[in-house]
């Protein structure tokens, strides 16, 4: 199955509708026509796991549901890989003297109804040290590792990709940055020290809070629309962060709300409150803030066209097609985020206006050298 396949709107229309079902199963059950598009969909996505239909009374056609249940097996063989890489990883940094919370990924698993059902992908680890202490602990294990705005390369297993983070989440934005990492630094220590264990494991592990998450991957996914884009899968891991804070006071769902807009997320969480009810069902008891359909619509559209991570938006085609073009894109994509996030557009706009400028500068220098 070819899962760069064009979708229509009816065949999108029918995959979300099973989405919203398998996310709120008390729901009626939807009319699937093709569900060979539902899985082309799922597939673009990475929500194959969430989203398989053997769990419910419906028909789905033989071969796609003989590629649904390879789906899911190779899933259950990925996650369970990966819990065993976790714990010992977190084995060897404990042993080497750091401490560590594990980030996204398999910690976001433990939020689902069926962990192994959730697509993986690397594993994210916060180290509790200072960013030359790491960065000397790794080039000293692993001379070639590469280092970049976020993290650093770990490649201690050859099976598993590790990235180690000095802090959970960069911003641009100097402001909301340093306002950030105070917050993070407010709020290490209940995160070092809320253990769990991953499923099929025994041992444990520090994983974030429902509360922490809250704003934590509200401001990864903003950095993710930046980049490339977001997917449902990560749509999705927010749909369980909400659900997980089912029982906290009005005085914490007001700190969570100060946060957001002391970073600069304020908009961004209404526009993803409106997703997470208008289109994955979320009850209404569970939003934290007024739904801002405007800017839902224009995000999950986005979601739609790109698919995880923005792999088949025209944005990333269009990469392929010469530094200008690059270039354009990229600038067109920040004014067009302005207005929903105008510090750090500002921030990032200066960023490659003058990175842009000392590689053209440079170049100009070496050609008039020689």
């Amino acid at each position: 199955m070819d899962n760069t396949d064009h979708l229509s709107g009816v065949a999108q229309t029918e995959a979300v509708e099973w989405l919203q079902f398998v996310l709120n199963t008390e729901r009626t059950i939807p009319s699937i026509n093709n569900w060979r598009n539902v899985f082309v969909f799922c597939d673009k996505q990475k929500i194959g796991g969430v989203c398989e239909p053997t769990r419910f009374d419906v028909h789905v056609d033989d071969k796609v549901l003989l590629g649904w249940v390879a789906l899911v097996r190779q899933l259950e063989i990925s996650n369970s890989l990966l819990n065993e890489r976790v714990c010992q990883l977190f084995q060897k940094l404990q042993k080497d003297g750091f401490r560590c919370c594990l980030l996204k990924g398999q910690g976001n698993a433990e939020m689902y109804p069926n962990p192994n059902l959730r697509f993986p992908g690397d594993i994210d680890v916060w180290i509790d040290a200072d960013e030359r202490s790491i960065y000397e602990y790794v080039i000293k294990l692993f001379p070639n590792a590469k280092e970049s705005f976020k993290h650093i390369k770990f490649p201690v297993f050859t099976d598993v990709h590790v990235d180690v983070h000095q802090t959970p989440l960069k911003l641009r934005n100097t402001i909301s940055h340093s306002r950030l990492q105070q917050w993070i630094e407010d709020n290490k220590e209940e995160q070092f020290s809320h253990m769990v264990k991953l499923t099929g494991t025994e041992t444990k592990v520090a994983v974030p809070t429902a509360r922490f998450n809250a704003v934590y991957h509200l401001g990864h996914i903003m950095t993710h629309i930046f980049d490339k884009g977001i997917g449902l899968r990560q749509l999705i891991d927010y749909y369980y962060v909400l659900k997980n804070l089912e029982g906290i006071s009005e005085e914490e769902k007001e700190q969570i709300r100060k946060a957001w807009k002391r970073f600069g997320m304020g908009r961004l969480a209404s526009a993803i409150m409106w997703i997470e009810h208008e289109v994955l069902g979320l009850p209404e008891q569970y939003l934290l803030t007024t739904p801002d359909e405007k800017w839902g619509r224009k995000i999950f559209e986005g979601t739609l066209e790109g698919g995880n991570l923005g792999k088949y938006s025209q944005r990333q085609v269009n990469v392929g097609k010469g530094r200008l073009n690059k270039r354009i894109a990229t600038f067109k994509r920040l004014m067009r985020l302005f207005p929903c996030f105008p510090g750090e557009t500002f921030s990032r706009l200066m960023t490659k206006t003058v990175a842009m400028f000392k590689r053209d500068l440079g170049k100009m220098i070496n050609l008039s050298v020689r």
